[in-house]
């Protein structure tokens, strides 16, 4: 009875501690899309997230560690309901499987901008690689790479080099996505996605051993 009351007292404690992790990450989000980092203190945030300074870095060591975590828990979520997505598929080779993905996470950027704008300024290559092989969510452990490897396994395909894979195709989305989805220059999306996805097919194929 007693470790069936701790288990409830921790788990509220979990609760609690997500939800002003939460508060804090959306306060950031919202000043950094708006003000941009550089002009956002610490003190601008936790105003925002209506709670003590020192609450701040008991989560944090300061704004760019929040940045970089932000931009992990924003990422997670794009690849996280686009891979939940996929599972809805009957999709018949790895080539349709990862361009099923792609065309989630691209189509949730198209809608929202701002987080476009946001990922496509501060997610370097170390960020996002840091992200695919040691971050999960809070929410249930997720690992984009950890199923990124499943989908190659369940392939029953073998392949030179998978990270250096998705590092093309994610460096390829994230270089011709931006100006086409802002701008709309020098094409539209629409006009973009067969070509693109056209490319990826031949870099997963290319990479085949």
């Amino acid at each position: 009875m007693r470790e069936k009351k701790e288990e409830g007292v921790l788990g509220k404690l979990d609760k609690k501690k997500k939800q002003k992790r939460e508060a804090l990450f959306g306060a950031a989000f919202s000043l950094f899309t708006s003000k941009g980092i550089q002009d956002t203190s610490i003190s601008d945030i936790v105003k925002m997230a209506d709670m003590a300074k020192g609450t701040f870095y008991l989560y944090f060591k300061d704004k760019y560690d929040l940045r970089d975590k932000l931009i992990v828990a924003k990422t997670m979520e794009l690849f996280q309901k686009a891979e939940v997505e996929s599972t809805t598929q009957k999709l018949p080779s790895l080539e349709e499987q990862v361009i099923f993905i792609a065309d989630s996470v691209i189509n949730q950027l198209d809608e929202d901008k701002q987080l476009l704008e946001f990922i496509s300024k501060n997610l370097s290559w170390g960020v996002f690689h840091h992200v695919l092989l040691t971050e999960t969510t809070e929410a249930g452990g997720y690992s984009f790479y950890d199923r990124y490897c499943e989908l190659i396994q369940e392939s029953g395909r073998t392949f030179r080099n998978p990270e250096l894979m998705l590092y093309m195709v994610v460096e390829l989305i994230n270089s011709t996505c931006h100006n086409v989805i802002l701008m709309q220059e020098p094409v539209t999306l629409t006009e973009l996605k067969p070509d693109l996805y056209g490319v990826i097919r031949d870099i997963i194929r290319r990479m085949e051993r």
